[in-house]
């Protein structure tokens, strides 16, 4: 079964796209982002383990960046997502991580 390939944003790319209103879908789970959470302007959270039944509020027509904590769920969700016919996908390469090292907002 080939993969398609995922295209990979740095912390600085992702963060420039939220800025331009991009959505970032964090697919964290709950006591996570109770702890910490991206803070940009276009956020949802929808965490892997319900992604099955919560993906529906996705929307089709526009890009996404797809995060979690260091970039491994967030690549699970896009291929789930690539499956379900969602195409204009990036994950956030190195996660909340990366991104919080870089000095990016959080909350």
């Amino acid at each position: 079964m080939s993969m398609a390939v995922i295209k990979q944003l740095s912390p600085q790319e992702a963060f420039a796209l939220s800025e331009q209103g991009v959505l970032l879908v964090d697919v964290r789970e709950a006591d996570e982002v109770a702890q910490k959470r991206y803070q940009v302007a276009n956020y949802l959270h929808l965490p892997l383990s319900q992604l099955a039944e919560t993906y529906k509020q996705l929307p089709t027509d526009q890009p996404l960046i797809i995060a979690c904590l260091s970039g491994g769920r967030s690549q699970k969700a896009i291929a789930f997502l690539q499956a379900k016919g969602y195409d204009d996908l990036s994950n956030l390469d190195g996660g909340i991580k990366a991104w919080e090292a870089l000095g990016l907002p959080v909350v």
